[in-house]
């Protein structure tokens, strides 16, 4: 799909997943009405708040906005260097060993199948969990590993320790390769500190209760201004402050598979298509 079309495609889908959004914001217009008869009643001069004092809380929420939104974006930034970081090492662990070992067609299919399936693991692992049998290539492998990513890591191990004792690899030319090797674990570190350590709870409920009290309080302060327009007006700031939260709140957690989740199986397939290229071999799994 061309870049523009699957931006266009992308505006259409972030409209369906901020629905929530929306039903919330056409209750807080709902309730918005309540400060409006008031204004036209007989209580008109009962529960008045000065607007200016919104420009202020204004500012302090939109400071903890800020930075909830800024922390969850940090995230996924990282997760998505991990991630592209992991695709330059796969095609270095090909290359260098491939090279240094002259490696045969079987040996470089078994290869390809370590660093390709690799990929396929550790996005399962970040998942929902993954079991051997599941990851592309080890169907047929009765082991059971309770940590999939680092049994492969060990597997490429084990296959360069038998290079090394056979002569085939000199131990200046091991520790060359072991340079982006022990990269695969600490990339799959770096990813499940993500997962698993969250934006601190007491900070994320602060936020919510935060915005809760604005957007509970705002039409109040802005009815004596604005009078039948603060209908419209606090919909629309509703629908932009909630949607900024709903947004970092999937931001946060970059695994899964939302809109604005990392796209792990495009970067599997390309993992697995250039090291196949580089060791001339089949991929792995064909790109659907």
């Amino acid at each position: 799909m061309p870049i523009h079309q699957r931006d266009i495609f992308r505006i259409f889908q972030t409209i369906g997943m901020l629905k929530r959004v929306w039903i919330f914001v056409f209750f807080l217009g709902l309730y918005s009405l309540l400060p409006v008869f008031k204004e036209y009643s007989s209580y008109s001069t009962v529960a008045d708040l000065p607007s200016n004092i919104f420009s202020i809380l204004g500012l302090v929420l939109s400071l903890v906005l800020v930075f909830r939104t800024n922390r969850a974006y940090d995230r996924w930034w990282e997760a998505r260097i991990l991630w592209g970081k992991l695709v330059n090492i796969s095609r270095n662990v090909a290359i260098k060993i491939h090279e240094c070992a002259e490696l045969d067609l079987a040996e470089r299919k078994e290869l390809h199948l370590h660093i390709a399936s690799f990929s396929f693991a550790l996005k399962d692992h970040l998942r929902s969990g993954v079991k051997l049998k599941t990851v592309p290539g080890w169907a047929a492998v009765d082991e059971n590993p309770q940590h999939v990513p680092s049994w492969i890591v060990r597997r490429i191990y084990r296959d360069m320790v038998e290079l090394v004792q056979k002569q085939r690899l000199s131990d200046t030319e091991f520790l060359l390769i072991d340079t982006d090797l022990h990269e695969f674990l600490n990339v799959c570190g770096g990813c499940e500190r993500i997962r698993n350590t969250l934006i601190a709870g007491s900070y994320r409920s602060y936020a919510l209760k935060s915005l809760a009290l604005y957007l509970f309080v705002l039409p109040w302060g802005l009815v004596q201004e604005l009078n039948w327009l603060t209908v419209p007006i606090t919909m629309i700031l509703g629908y932009m402050m909630v949607g900024l939260e709903t947004i970092a709140d999937t931001v946060e957690e970059p695994f899964g598979t939302d809109l604005d989740d990392l796209r792990l199986e495009d970067l599997c397939h390309t993992i697995d298509r250039t090291t196949a290229e580089l060791l001339e071999v089949p991929v792995l799994v064909p790109a659907k």
